[in-house]
Parts: C-alpha cells; structure tokens; sequence
C-alpha cells in the first residue's frame, strides 16, 4: 500500500506539471459557442460554406445603432461611440462614415450600370422605349430626381440611376454627405444613425469580455449622456457576455459549494481534520482538466462550470468511509481508518466501476461537451477515489470522532423513515405513486432549444429584434441555398426561389427576399437587353424626348451601340466592386469543383413550413434552417445518450448479477431506475422539457443512485451509519447541483434540477435497502 501511495503522488506531481506548463503555454478555455454543436455527419460542402458564411456575418461584427428624435443629437452621439470603438483597438475595423471616391464610384458604377440595370427598366426599354426616354428626359430636367454618379455625357442612356436605385431598394440605409454617416429613418420619427466594428481575423465569438463589454457600456453610457437611445447587437456581443456570465458563475457556484459543504462537513464531525477531504477534490479536479486537456486539447467553459458541480461527488467516497466514524464514537466502540477503509473499498470500486463505464458509453455521443464532460467527470472521480483510499487513512490514523450531534439525527431520521416504510408499502399508497408517476410521464415533454444553451439577456434579444425590425434584416437562421454548375445559372436558380415564394409574399407570410438576380441580370438577359439597344439605335423617333432636349442623334445612336456592344458582366466581376459590398456575402462561389453556390435571404418568414413546401422539387434548392437542425440534432443526441445509458444499466446488472445474484443486483438497480422515472415525472408535472442536458442530469443522478444502492446494501456498516453516509453525500451532492439550478443558462439550470431531484429520490429509494 505504501508503494502505491508513493507511486499515486508521483503520478498527481506529474500531472499538476504538466498542466501547469500546459496552461502556462497557450489557450486552453474554448468559449466559441459553435464548439457545442453536434459533429453531425454532413459530407454537402455547400451547406458547410453557407453555414460558415452566415456565421461570419453575424458573429465577425458588432452593430450599434444611435438614435434620437433629433437627427443632430444621433450624429453627434454615434461620432462620440465611434471615436471611442477606434481609440480601444478592440476592432479591426470601425465603419462609422464613409467618404466616397467620386472617381473610384464613378468608374464602377460605368462598370456595372447595364448589368444591374433591374427587370422594369429593360422591360420598359423593349416594350414602351419612348416612356423609358421621356422619364429619363424628366429627370434630367428635374433638380430633385434620383440622382446618378455619372454625368449624362457619360451615361446618355441614363443606366447610372438605376445604380444608386438598386443598391437603396433592398436597403434601408441613407447617406448623410455633410458627415458621411449612414443612418435609417422609421415612422416614429426617430433618427438611427449606424455603426459597425468588425473584429479582428479569427476573433469572432472569442471576444475578450474584459476588452469588448466595457468597451459597449462605455459607448452606451457616451451615447445615453447625449440624450439618445442605443441598441447593440452581434453574435461576439452574445458570446462576450455569456462567457463573462459563465466565468461568474463558476466562481460564485464553486465557492459557495465549497463553503456550504465544509461548513456540513464541519458540523457533522466538529473537527478541522475535515478540511483534509479537499485532497480528494484537488486530486480529482486536477485529473478531470488534465484529461480533458490531453484528450481535446482545450476545455470548453461550460464543461468547466457543469464540471466545479462535482465537488458534491468527488467527496462522496470521503464521506462514505468516514461517516460511520461518528456512529463509533456514539456506541464506544473503537474507529480505525485503515480497517474502516478495507470495509468500504469492495464497495467503492463497484459503484466507480458502474460509473465510469456509464461515463464511457456517453464518449459514443456526437456531442463535443456531452463527451467533454464525460471524460472530465469520470477522470476527476477515478483521481478522487486514488486520493481517497491512498491519502486519507494515514492522515487520519489517529482520529477520533466526539461529535455524537449527527449521529443522533441521522438515527431519529432513520427511526422516521422505518415507520414511513409501513405507511408506503400499503396499496393505496402505491397506486396513488404510480397514477402520479403516469401522469408526470405522460406530460413530460422531450423538447430541445439551441436558445437554452447560453444565457440570452432579455435586453440584448429585445434589442436584437428591435434593429431586425429597422434594418429589415432577419437574424433566425433560416434561408434558402441555391446551386447550379455554373455561376450565371445561380442567377436563374434565384430568380425561381423569387417566383415560388412570390405568393407568401403577397399573402403577407414573407416581407421580402434578397437574392443575386435582383442585383444582377444573366447573362441571357444581359444578351437580351443588348439586342433591344441595337435595335434602338435604328429607331431614332423612340428617342424623341432626348432630341428634344437638344441631344444630337450621333450622340444617342453611338451611345445605344456602345452599349449594344458591352461585354457580359458576370458574378464573380459585379461583387468584386465596393458598390456590390452588401452583396457580397451571398455569394459563395465554387464550393467543390462545378458546383456553385448562393444564397438567398429571407426577411420576415412567419411560416416556415409554407415557405418549404413552396420550395419542394425545385432542383438545386435547398432549406436551410440552422436553428431546426440543431434542435433535431439535439434530439438524436439525447436519444442516443438515453440508449448508450441504457446500455450501461444491462452491462451493470450483468455485474451486480455477477457479484450479488439476481434478486439483490435487480433490487440494486431498481433505485436509479425507479428515480430517474420519478425525476422525468416531475419534470412533467412542473412543465419542464426533458431536454438534452436534463437528461444528462438524469443519467449522473443514475451513477449516484447506483453508487447509494451499493453502499446501502453492500457497506459493513450498521444500517444507521450507512444512511448518515448517505445522507452527508446527497447534501454535499445536493448542495452543489441545487446551485446549478439557480444558473441563468437554461441548460445548466436543467442539468442542476434534474441531478437534485434524482439524488432526493435516490437517496430515499436506497434507504429501502438498509433492512434488506
């Protein structure tokens, strides 16, 4: 023994070495939230690109929109924020103004003009030309007419208008020119002037807290002092946020669960020798990061904060051999800690083999922090129970327990719940049990939200949706992917997704939809548009109102074969322009060798699923709804865990079968199955979803359940001293995981209930086994 000890304590020096050189050397806390997701098997490239696309121009930026009633108070306010975003050096990039290049304009918008020009221009150019050159003739005439970037003796034909109509008819934005701002005026009256910083290269929802947060309250705070009213969004703002809050809370759960423990622990043995069990508690958390470490190479944070709630767990073992010491003490009778470890180790190495093996299985989960945890938790009870039976016995050989306070409750307790059991085997008793169970079952409701995940500050979501509403954009997720073997029959694919989803727009189902074909025409149409110019050209009367305006003929003929003569202006040479930079991330380009990609935007989807049967059959197109796939993903996943659990549970009655015999290793198992029924059922009758991580709480609370029924029917022990075992762990136990369920991340929340509530059933169900 002594041998092992020596090699145990060699092996944790190690260990702490290396870790402490693995965190000294690089980044080893991931927060990117995308590291939760399942690794789904997903071999189309297409929707990978679009995925990435779309988290990019969500996640890579953060908007911040300044408003006031008063458009001077707005400008002046956003220009203070601004200042504020390019001193920091938070951001790469601060887009607060734009200062065009007339020239640089001038020469793209030439570029581009006949290209872009939209479907009601060339229609009315080949079926009513001398309307289209008498409305061209007005504007000309007319100082308040849509303006265009190119003089008229560079644009005879009047295309450039059309450029500056098409980049604003899909946008909501307005130019200032006195201050270069681009700002959005809404009905209220209110002025909102915009702002965008965009983070550096690879910092995207690793956003430091300690330099983006402040940073937003400051310019909050800068804008707010001038009277105007701010609204902040992005996907970093979010991850920022909830890292901070997780970082917190895992500070605030760890402390006050070890507080509230050693203070249990205090009173229960009123001795500071009890302080000696946080030796489990380091062993074990040090072997649960350094395997995640050597296994992921990085920890993610919500792995950390489920994995600080095993602080109740890692001193269970601890608890279960001392314990019976106080019991000792009350009957007189001598407590040895090396004897009284002998007694328990059969027991210990039983329940850790049942809950590991559990831990193993979830490893086949496709959920990285499902498998994170896994392997933190059952490397962080394997080091606890080394540090257990090779460190505490010598610590505490001479111990003796005078403290008779616990034991005295535990056995009131116990003299309770014996007269209890008579009340709960009687037939009404049962049956009202089960119609309760039932019921709660029948109600439970499987549901999974990505949205649970972290926790969303009602303010930032309000916020969210409020400048959806103003920027007409949609942030949900939900778009359509189109792809086509070349790039010029997107622009044909896209125009189909338009004509399909036409009659939800009309209906009032979508506000609208952004697609390349509205910036661009193809190249048939481009072909088409050409054809009608030249033809033009040998029409002189359809010019009449420009040969009014004193235009000479050789002047509009040249002009019309001029352009009658322009090359094609394809995909890839349209958005490589800064006019085209709203644009821009629609287009993925050749994904995989002939297959090309874009995507098309949907902005205020009220039926989803009148959107997708408008889409079914069209070939090349494809729905994409990232926040539903997830959610089905979720669902897959916790219903692969429950299997792999189940699993777990024949393998381990096979083992209690194996060592106890049928009747006893079914009764064993009885307990963690009868609790994890009974904490699904009140997750029922309380309205709860039995969502992923809930059922990831029921499947630790089963480990505890099997760990409780084999030290209650196994343990050497008189039935009191075992149930104060029992006890002392499920309030430590209970004490961290009741701290979970007070989380602001739903999904903690849920893991915390739900492991609460199976330790209370556990630990009253085991109790049955102390008679037996």
């Amino acid at each position: 023994m002594r041998l092992s000890r020596y090699a145990y304590s060699l092996l944790m020096l190690l260990v702490l070495a290396w870790c402490i050189t693995r965190l000294a050397n690089g980044s080893w806390l991931q927060t990117d939230l995308t590291a939760l997701m399942p690794q789904e098997t997903r071999p189309d490239v297409l929707l990978q690109q679009a995925d990435a696309a779309n988290e990019a121009r969500l996640n890579g930026q953060v908007v911040m929109l300044v408003g006031a009633a008063d458009a001077d108070t707005a400008f002046a306010a956003a220009a203070a924020a601004a200042h504020s975003w390019q001193e920091s050096g938070v951001f790469a990039a601060v887009d607060s103004r734009i200062d065009p290049d007339l020239e640089h304009i001038r020469r793209e918008a030439s570029l581009l003009a006949q290209a872009v020009l939209p479907e009601h221009a060339r229609s009315q150019l080949a079926e009513q030309p001398q309307q289209y050159f008498q409305t061209l003739a007005e504007d000309w005439a007319n100082p308040f007419a849509a303006a265009s970037p190119l003089p008229p003796e560079q644009d005879w034909l009047g295309f450039g208008r059309f450029v500056t109509e098409q980049l604003q008819s899909h946008s909501t934005l307005q130019w200032q020119p006195d201050n270069g701002m681009l700002y959005t005026e809404t009905e209220d009256g209110l002025t909102w002037v915009w702002l965008r910083g965009r983070l550096p290269q690879g910092q995207t929802l690793t956003a430091s807290p300690t330099a983006l947060l402040p940073l937003m309250q400051h310019s909050r705070a800068l804008a707010e002092a001038q009277g105007a009213t701010v609204l902040q969004a992005g996907g970093a703002l979010f991850a920022a946020t909830a890292k901070a809050e997780a970082e917190r809370e895992s500070r605030l759960m760890s402390l006050t669960g070890l507080s509230l423990t050693f203070a249990l622990l205090l009173w229960a043995f009123r001795s500071p020798r009890v302080f000696v069990l946080a030796l489990p508690l380091a062993a074990g958390m040090l072997s649960g990061v350094a395997a995640g470490l050597w296994v992921f190479g990085e920890i993610h944070v919500l792995t950390l904060v489920i994995g600080t709630s095993l602080v109740g767990m890692l001193v269970d073992f601890p608890l279960h051999w001392l314990a019976p010491s106080a019991f000792a003490a009350r009957d007189g009778h001598g407590w040895q800690a090396q004897e009284a470890m002998r007694h328990v180790r059969p027991t210990f190495v039983i329940s850790l083999t049942i809950t590991v093996l559990g831990y193993v299985l979830l490893w086949f989960t496709p959920l990285p922090v499902l498998r994170q945890t896994a392997v933190f938790s059952a490397a962080a009870l394997i080091g606890a129970f080394g540090a257990t039976l090779l460190w505490l016995p010598p610590l505490f050989a001479r111990y003796r327990n005078r403290a008779h306070g616990f034991a005295a409750l535990t056995a009131a307790l116990y003299r309770v719940s014996g007269s209890l059991q008579a009340y709960i085997r009687h037939p009404v008793f049962a049956a009202a049990a089960l119609l309760l169970l039932g019921f709660g079952l029948w109600r439970t409701d499987g549901r999974d939200d990505i949205r649970q995940w972290v926790a969303m500050p009602p303010q930032l979501l309000a916020e969210v949706e409020q400048i959806g509403r103003i920027s007409g954009s949609d942030f949900s997720g939900r778009f359509v992917l189109v792809e086509a073997d070349n790039s010029d029959a997107l622009l044909a694919q896209s125009r189909r997704v338009r004509q399909a989803l036409a009659p939800l727009q009309a209906q009032g189902s979508l506000d609208g939809i952004q697609g390349l074909d509205q910036w661009l025409a193809d190249a048939g149409q481009q072909a088409a548009l050409r054809q009608t110019l030249r033809d033009l050209a040998a029409q002189p009367a359809h010019w009449q109102p420009l040969r009014d305006l004193g235009v000479p003929d050789h002047t509009i003929r040249a002009a019309l074969l001029q352009a009658a003569d322009a090359p094609d202006v394809g995909i890839a040479t349209a958005l490589d322009t800064a006019l085209a930079e709203a644009w821009q991330p629609a287009y993925l380009g050749e994904a995989v060798p002939g297959r090309f990609a874009a995507v098309v935007r949907l902005h205020g989807l009220r039926d989803a699923a009148a959107a997708q049967a408008a889409l079914s059959g069209l070939p090349g197109v494809h729905w994409v709804d990232q926040r539903g796939r997830l959610n089905s993903l979720f669902e897959a996943t916790r219903n692969q865990a429950a299997w792999l659990k189940l699993a777990s549970f024949v393998l381990a009655w096979l083992l209690l079968w194996r060592l106890f015999g049928l009747k006893t290793g079914s009764r064993i198992l009885a307990v963690p199955l009868t609790a994890a029924l009974a904490t699904a059922a009140v997750l029922g009758w309380l309205g709860l979803p039995l969502s992923l991580f809930a059922l990831f709480g029921l499947l630790l609370a089963s480990a505890i359940g099997v760990d409780y029924a084999v030290y209650a029917r196994t343990a050497r022990h008189s039935p009191e001293a075992r149930l104060g075992g029992m006890l002392l762990a499920a309030l430590t136990t209970g004490i961290s995981f009741a701290l979970l369920g007070l989380s602001s991340t739903p999904a903690v929340a849920a893991f915390g209930l739900s492991v609460t509530l199976g330790v209370v059933f556990n630990l009253w169900l085991a109790a049955r086994l102390l008679e037996a």
